[in-house]
């Protein structure tokens, strides 16, 4: 066909679909596409069959294959995941495409792996529990009596201060570190949430070095509210000590005086009138 003659039949279609165009606008008829065409519909993509295709290449691109899984408890740890990635497309998307998408999202992915771990076995490998205090984030905070008792079952001590940032940043920590395993984590009860250890008055006071905070609280409160501590015998202790007068908040606990420790506050709150030089208050 001649060149010039080919250019003229574009040009009519062009014509055409503008004209048509306008007419369909003018006579209020909705249009479905630019030919007149339904969009074709979203294609709907099995993730456990997606992955089943493609499972060791993310296992190795995201380091999954050092965690000792099957083919199949990894397709059923990352199921989850790759159905809320489909969710993203409208047609199968390439193997590249979705590989590239986990490692932009692998905090995300290991989070869910980290949940996987810990809801389906009952114990962890050294390098499962490792994987967990690395990347489980509030999963883990959310297990950290467990990993606490896995870290010293399989001898891995050296997790435990990883473990203790955990609990920091995602957990719930009180103002009170449990002298035994060192997580702030001691209750009103005086039970650790960690470790479980049940503890003593006079195990807390030493592990928190109660009378250097005595003589904090002389110098911090009025003669009064020590006064009240003396008679009342008790003080609210946590990252501070606090008068009886002040209601224990959140994690804060009570703390009964000795015999020793009131006079202790005593002859204390005695030194400071007499630097003070005042007498009375």
């Amino acid at each position: 066909m001649p060149r010039g003659r080919r250019r003229r039949v574009r040009g009519v279609k062009t014509l055409d679909t503008s004209l048509s165009s306008t007419q369909s606008s003018k006579s209020g008829k909705k249009r479905t596409s630019r030919r007149g065409v339904r969009p074709r519909a979203s294609v709907k993509i099995d993730p456990v069959k997606l992955l089943e295709s493609m499972v060791d290449d993310i296992a190795s691109r995201l380091g999954l294959d050092l965690l000792g899984l099957s083919r199949e408890q990894l397709i059923e740890a990352l199921r989850p995941v790759m159905e809320g990635l489909l969710e993203q497309y409208s047609s199968r998307p390439s193997k590249d495409a979705i590989i590239s998408r986990l490692i932009a999202t692998s905090k995300h992915v290991y989070m869910f792996v980290s949940a996987y771990l810990l809801e389906k076995f009952d114990k962890l490998t050294p390098e499962q529990l490792e994987f967990v205090a690395s990347y489980g984030e509030g999963i883990a905070a959310k297990y950290m009596p467990r990993l606490y008792r896995e870290a010293k079952r399989l001898g891995r001590e050296d997790l435990i201060p990883l473990l203790r940032a955990v609990w920091e940043k995602y957990g719930s920590p009180t103002p009170i570190a449990c002298p035994y395993c060192g997580f702030r984590a001691v209750t009103p009860d005086l039970v650790c949430m960690v470790c479980g250890r049940e503890l003593s008055e006079k195990e807390v006071k030493e592990a928190i070095d109660f009378r250097e905070k005595l003589m904090e609280f002389v110098e911090l409160y009025s003669p009064r509210d020590v006064e009240e501590a003396v008679e009342k015998g008790y003080v609210v202790v946590g990252e501070s000590i606090k008068p009886p007068s002040m209601r224990p908040e959140r994690g804060e606990v009570i703390l009964h005086l000795s015999r020793d420790e009131r006079n202790l506050l005593k002859s204390l709150l005695v030194e400071r009138r007499e630097v003070m030089g005042s007498g009375k208050y």
